[in-house]
């Protein structure tokens, strides 16, 4: 199920200069810093990188759902040209879940444990339109089947205390699918599967981008879900966008150190036996009142004095679909030269 769709069409969702911060007591936490990007209908975005990147903080920041003491600073985000930062909670309350849906990191949490996932199901269907109680017993059922949940109206009479986590996370998808949004965010949908049901998971998320022309933006920190269904792909690190390519692109010409690092970190079935792992070196940047510069640096090991002494380097085309915000970008000859290593 690779993906080498090519998307068409005006954008959906853009996102311009996006920061994002959580002011504390011990100082500013800049989650996301002068992020730009868009997803077009059917598109399937995924965002990657390491924990602390601000992947999720993006999507909140989308959703209008970021936590106190966070608040968007800066930036745009604009929904079919509409600025959604402008809206009131009233408004946003109408989009979200309807044409604007996002499956959360830890499905438990995300679901009420008062309420049966029935009644949650109907809640949801309540809130954004006018049907029989009847009606929406028929929609959850049909729901539950088609994500593959087993006794689904056992499922139905179940709290959500009483389900595995990856039974949350498929109640969660089944809850998407019957809204067919425009947009959905889905921030680590198979963190908690195993490989079976991640594979099931994926097909679920692809087909809805696929058949409904669906938006989908996936956050992941694992590379082949992402070469498994995105279309694009967007590489994130210490609040930054780094890189940013079509799937197949990147996976072939990784540009920022940032993005190889992360690849190579991959097991791989053709590694010559006994091969040590090769983990990114390093931790990941403070992101209490950082300083304007690559938040790479201390990790790279292609840092010049350029990147030492510069601000942080915009976003450049380096090929048709393919920018990397890094000075000295990793070129043909470079991998070339550390394939042999």
């Amino acid at each position: 199920m690779t993906s080498n769709r090519i998307i068409e069409g005006e954008p959906l969702l853009e996102i311009e200069n996006l920061s994002t911060s959580f002011f504390t007591r011990e100082g500013t936490i800049k989650a996301v810093q002068d992020s730009s990007f868009s997803i077009r209908p059917g598109e399937v975005l995924g965002v990657v990188g390491e924990s602390g990147s601000g992947k999720s903080v993006t999507a909140l920041s989308v959703m209008g759902l970021v936590p106190y003491p966070g608040r968007v600073t800066t930036g745009s985000i604009r929904y079919h040209g509409q600025e959604l930062l402008n809206m009131s909670e009233e408004e946003l309350r109408d989009l979200r879940g309807d044409r604007i849906a996002m499956i959360f990191q830890d499905p438990a949490s995300a679901l009420n444990p008062l309420m049966t996932i029935g009644n949650q199901v109907e809640e949801l269907l309540a809130a954004h339109g006018t049907m029989s109680r009847n009606t929406m017993w028929d929609l959850t059922l049909d729901s539950l089947r088609s994500v593959g949940m087993p006794e689904p109206r056992m499922i139905m009479d179940s709290y959500p205390w009483q389900l595995s986590g990856g039974m949350c996370q498929r109640v969660m998808l089944a809850m998407m699918l019957i809204m067919e949004p425009e947009l959905l965010i889905a921030d680590e949908p198979t963190s908690s599967l195993d490989t079976t049901l991640q594979a099931e998971m994926l097909e679920q998320i692809y087909a809805l981008s696929r058949d409904h022309g669906t938006a989908v933006i996936l956050i992941t920190h694992n590379l082949g879900v992402v070469a498994r269904v995105a279309d694009r792909v967007l590489v994130m690190y210490g609040g930054r966008m780094m890189e940013e390519a079509e799937t197949v692109a990147l996976y072939k010409r990784p540009a920022h150190p940032y993005t190889w690092a992360l690849l190579n970190a991959v097991p791989r079935l053709d590694d010559p036996l006994g091969r040590d792992l090769r983990p990114v070196p390093g931790q990941p940047p403070d992101l209490k009142d950082p300083v304007d510069e690559c938040p790479f640096i201390p990790r790279c090991n292609k840092a010049t004095n350029e990147c030492r002494t510069s601000p942080m380097p915009p976003l450049k085309l380096i090929e048709p679909d393919h920018s990397v915000a890094c000075y000295n970008p990793i070129f043909q000859e470079d991998r070339v030269e550390r394939e042999s290593d």
